[in-house]
């Protein structure tokens, strides 16, 4: 009976991460043969575990000791051996009565979003705020405070609510304030908040009777520098999570994550990779270890996916976690969060 060498070589693999995952400590031939009935003694499953240490998927800590996954392992049975088991259905419903109160407030949901990932996934929540630069306009209010200030209202598709207070050089009276509220709304509901200021400076050069002066009015008006942020903002949940594990007690890892939670510059990049990646509409991403640029965290991997509004991307929720995580329940998880969270921004839109 000829003996499939690739496939006995990616079973073990397997078992040393699974085994490494579940007990934190290193896996020896003796522990595979014991505790899984391969049919193999210990010196063959030690030659296949020597094989697995050339081609750089597990690696040992000392001579005489058991092997761990290397960041190529983890890569290499994320990318090809994880089973994929996905939520039980209890899972998923209790991952749904947790959004069942439906908050209209954005920022809140998108608190509650990140501690929700870092309960049910025992890492730390990472939940992005939609992105100002890919909402689109819904509405907007001028609301008088006094004869030449004004208080501008705008609202996205993706539920936030942004203000600012516009000094005037003269007095707007409250009719002509309704018509270029009126004449935004009408205008430029679904439009990119990019854009806005564009078109309206586009229409004031085609347009030449007594409209130029509304329009040119609502140029005035609408300050968008103030009203569109664009300075990503996250919401971090759980962090103690990942600090309580052994990995985390060496004193210059624990600092060097700190410093990626507090900078979020690395994080930035990586939501733009996400966001931006078109290879497949809510395709989820796993970060391992040092084998990405922009996230470097020897002992961390970080899961990431993106969740839309109204079919549109804009925004990432995923968890931050050890390397020794069980990927296919957090993927799993990640990309349910996902899901549901997009459908409560859009419903909030309609």
């Amino acid at each position: 009976m000829k003996v499939d060498v690739e496939a006995r070589r990616e079973k073990i693999l397997r078992i040393v991460i699974n085994t490494y995952v579940s007990t934190g400590n290193p896996v020896s031939s003796r522990t595979v043969c014991t505790k899984h009935k391969l049919g193999l003694c210990p010196a063959s499953v030690r030659n296949v575990m020597s094989d697995l240490e050339e081609q750089g998927l597990i690696t040992h800590l000392h001579t005489s000791a058991g092997r761990i996954p290397t960041d190529k392992g983890y890569r290499f049975f994320v990318d090809k051996l994880l089973e994929y088991s996905g939520l039980t259905v209890q899972e998923q419903n209790s991952i749904s009565n947790e959004f069942a109160a439906r908050q209209q407030i954005v920022e809140e949901l998108i608190r509650k979003t990140s501690r929700i990932l870092s309960e049910f996934t025992h890492c730390a929540g990472v939940v992005s705020q939609p992105q100002i630069n890919r909402s689109r306009f819904k509405r907007m209010q001028f609301t008088p405070l006094s004869q030449k200030k004004i208080c501008v209202t705008l609202i996205t598709n993706t539920g936030l609510t942004k203000n600012s207070v516009i000094k005037l050089d003269a007095k707007i009276d409250a009719e002509r304030l309704k018509r270029i509220q009126n004449f935004m709304n009408e205008q430029f509901e679904g439009e990119l908040l990019i854009q806005v200021k564009t078109r309206l400076r586009r229409m004031m050069i085609e347009e030449r009777d007594a409209f130029f002066h509304i329009l040119k009015q609502a140029v005035d008006l609408i300050d968008l520098s103030a009203l569109i942020d664009e300075k990503m903002r996250f919401y971090l949940e759980g962090l103690s999570n990942i600090l309580e594990l052994p990995e985390f007690e060496d004193l210059h890892m624990m600092r060097a994550l700190m410093k990626f939670f507090e900078e979020k510059l690395s994080l930035e990049a990586l939501v733009k990779q996400v966001i931006d990646d078109d290879s497949g509409q809510n395709k989820v991403r796993v970060f391992i270890g040092e084998e990405n640029e922009e996230f470097s965290m020897s002992d961390c991997a970080l899961i990431l996916t993106k969740y839309n509004v109204d079919a549109e991307p804009v925004g990432v929720v995923g968890i931050i976690g050890s390397k020794r995580m069980d990927y296919g329940k957090s993927i799993a998880t990640v990309q349910y969060v996902a899901d549901v969270i997009s459908e409560v921004l859009s419903d909030i839109n309609v």
